[in-house]
């Protein structure tokens, strides 16, 4: 209904030039006008900043007391460097001792608590967007489903690189596999963060385009990355490391932050699509403000 009414609002809107005379140039003009409130870039640096120092210790420590290695085996697929290479081998520790099970799972725990950062970060950004409140303590939960999901997801897609070895259609299955991944994970998130809000068609049209993108930046990413990765490791050591993927990581905020903006805006274009994503109910709600001024004009008269 929220979006009915933007809705009915820019239909209503006139003005000369093809950014504002035109459905489609509404439409670009309301990405534009969303991307500079939504301010891209600040958002995208902080959501980055949030991902590096709350999702990624999640996945360390998920996968140390797992003992899996597909968090190192993405990484290293990613960017071409191994991160276990990285790590002193002056002392061992034998993670089969209870007591460090136990100091594992605790920290796993603060990790968690300490790591919702980024989920209220991206709650506030999905709030702004979709003009909704902010989640109260009392919906915390949804800050740690969503950190957890975004955190195995990174180790889902390292699972799903493994589908390169079925012959034939190994890479089109992975490239398959890992935008379910992603499509699963962007519209769980912005379903939680919005309390439910967010859903139907607007839900899954977000979810999607999202997954898109990742896919598409990730398969590139694989390209260039580890070149990158190389010549900033070579240059400044481990502190090019950490640039090199707080750099990718902004490169990724960005298209999660600019695809929720995209769809809002297409979410109220007066045409087709438009009234496609807001649904049926919301297109029937229009129509019938849009009629109820001359039925009252004529009760009148």
């Amino acid at each position: 209904m929220a979006l009915a009414r933007e809705a009915l609002i820019a239909r209503t809107e006139t003005a000369n030039g093809w950014l504002q005379g035109t459905p489609p140039g509404r439409t670009v003009r309301r990405v534009i006008d969303g991307l500079i409130d939504i301010e891209l870039v600040d958002r995208s640096m902080t959501l980055a900043a949030r991902i590096f120092t709350s999702v990624l210790p999640v996945m360390i420590a998920a996968s140390t007391l797992s003992s899996w290695n597909v968090t190192a085996s993405t990484i290293k697929t990613q960017f071409g460097f191994d991160p276990t290479e990285l790590s002193s081998t002056s002392g061992t520790v034998d993670t089969t001792d209870p007591s460090f099970a136990a100091f594992g799972v605790v920290g796993l725990l603060m990790i968690a608590i300490s790591g919702t950062s980024f989920a209220r970060a991206l709650a506030r950004i999905y709030g702004k967007i979709w003009n909704i409140p902010s989640i109260n303590i009392r919906d915390a939960w949804r800050w740690l489903v969503v950190l957890f999901a975004v955190a195995m997801s990174g180790t889902a897609i390292g699972l799903t690189g493994e589908l390169t070895n079925v012959r034939f259609i190994g890479p089109p299955l992975a490239l398959a596999g890992e935008f379910a991944v992603w499509m699963a994970v962007w519209t769980l998130s912005p379903y939680l963060l919005t309390m439910g809000t967010l859903r139907g068609r607007v839900l899954w049209a977000t979810g999607a385009l999202t997954a898109a993108a990742l896919t598409i930046l990730h398969t590139g990413g694989r390209l260039v990355l580890p070149r990158i990765t190389a010549a900033a490791q070579h240059q400044f050591g481990s502190l090019g490391l950490v640039f090199t993927a707080i750099s990718w990581l902004f490169v990724l905020s960005v298209v999660i932050v600019g695809s929720a903006v995209i769809v809002k805006a297409v979410a109220l274009d007066e045409g087709y699509v438009g009234r496609y994503l807001r649904g049926p109910d919301a297109v029937a709600s229009e129509n019938a403000a849009e009629t109820l001024p001359e039925n009252d004009g004529a009760h009148h008269e």
